[in-house]
């Protein structure tokens, strides 16, 4: 284990030329070795600044060695063995001989996922070709959901339609501003499950970027690069074990609903049982109208998550938007019938210590913990997520990890079959 090195950083400075120095200064010096590959956070507050999220990466590129490549995204908060924290910047550095990285990246997720996974996997493909380790490992991100500013409304999550004829120019709208402008629905579901297919014996993590849980802005960092709709990802095939295991901590109300119209690529729900989708909703939540606020509307919804089963596993949706009676999802919805889910503070922290469970008998050759959690968490459960980071400290003691809070987590298990004996295991970890 000796020759395998992770560090973790942090800066909370408000500037962000200060900011990018300051993270991949804390993060190289952890290690004595040249790193591999960087990974690098941040929450949106340097959006405030004119070009603040550039100025930011570039910061951090430029204090790492030439070559060094670099990826990462913006996030709602994130963990690491500091604390918890919504404002601030992490990175985390891994340096390990036998070991081969690459990167990739593909543009226009929202005009066209399929294309953008394709892209990015040839590149994945061809930087680890000539490869001669086995156990392959993706980590992803991408673009996440972003509100379109629609004429004279704005940019709303709740918008009170008296006419079905304007309902259908929402539709309309929101169509024409994904694909076209770019601003809309992530298209994740589309884009991962072309990545997956395409990168099949790989074990994926990953997830979509996010601003701090307002919905109105992401980033994606690749290299020098700020971009605004691309995936990127960090492709790794080395003789080091991958594990990947979820928890949800969510449980079932058995509130359960039929949907029987789709449309904007199934993130919009126009009916429910043949009815108004939003009021069928309403009616079986037992909310009144005075509930839904376009400010706290998401801190509502995300304690009431919707999810379905899909080959075996729960895939978990987040009403988010109000339009007449259109009950708006957070990503496509890959069934015709959802049910409404719940979480208690007990529930979310046993949520992580279920999911670290599986690693206990290997615990010792843990060299690295990477995970991915998702914004409906960190906004439950408030100030009680130290207790998610005291569990995280309990399992990895003095071992690096590292997990951002993002809009949507991704997952798939690879087909190849690991060596179980490998010496050092890297540990993946997603909760919702």
């Amino acid at each position: 284990m000796r020759d395998f090195q992770a560090g973790v950083g942090l800066s909370r400075s408000w500037d962000p030329k200060k900011a990018g120095e300051e993270v991949a200064v804390t993060t190289l010096e952890k290690l004595d070795k040249n790193p591999k590959v960087f990974i690098l956070y941040s929450t949106i507050h340097f959006d405030k600044e004119k070009n603040g999220m550039q100025k930011f990466v570039e910061a951090a590129y430029d204090q790492l060695p030439k070559g060094t490549p670099l990826i990462g995204g913006t996030v709602a908060g994130f963990i690491n063995p500091y604390g918890c924290y919504t404002r601030g910047a992490t990175g985390l550095a891994i340096s390990y001989p036998n070991m081969d990285v690459t990167v990739g990246v593909g543009h226009n997720t929202k005009r066209n996922p399929e294309k953008a996974a394709i892209e990015c996997a040839e590149m994945i493909k061809k930087g680890l070709k000539d490869s001669k380790y086995k156990n392959k490992f993706l980590f992803e991100l991408t673009s996440g959901y972003r509100i379109p500013a629609f004429p004279i409304i704005g940019r709303r999550k709740i918008i009170k339609l008296p006419y079905k004829i304007l309902e259908e120019l929402v539709v309309l709208a929101m169509n024409f501003s994904t694909t076209y402008l770019q601003i809309g629905m992530g298209k994740e579901v589309i884009l991962f499950n072309r990545l997956a297919k395409e990168l099949d014996d790989f074990i994926i993590i990953g997830g979509s970027c996010m601003d701090d849980e307002q919905l109105m802005e992401n980033y994606q960092f690749f290299q020098k690069n700020v971009f605004k709709n691309e995936i990127i990802a960090l492709g790794i095939k080395s003789d080091i074990g991958f594990d990947l295991n979820t928890g949800f901590g969510l449980k079932p109300t058995g509130i359960k609903f039929d949907i029987t119209k789709k449309q904007v690529f199934d993130s919009f729900i126009r009916t429910i049982d043949n009815k108004p989708a939003k009021e069928v909703f309403m009616e079986r939540m037992k909310w009144h109208e005075d509930y839904l606020d376009d400010r706290t509307i998401h801190r509502k919804t995300f304690q009431y998550p919707v999810g379905y089963q899909k080959n075996n596993h729960l895939c978990v949706r987040t009403p988010g938007i109000f339009f007449g009676g259109i009950l708006g999802i957070s990503n496509t919805v890959e069934s015709d019938y959802f049910e409404v889910y719940t979480n208690s503070g007990g529930s979310l922290v046993n949520a992580s210590s279920d999911a670290l469970s599986k690693f206990e008998k290997i615990r010792e050759r843990v060299c690295l913990g990477i995970g991915v959690d998702c914004g409906v968490r960190l906004e439950a459960l408030g100030n009680h997520i130290y207790a998610v980071q005291k569990e995280l400290l309990r399992f990895f003691g003095d071992t690096p990890f590292l997990v951002p809070f993002v809009a949507g987590e991704h997952t798939h298990i690879s087909t190849a079959i690991l060596n179980p004996k490998c010496p050092l295991r890297f540990i993946a970890q997603t909760q919702s």
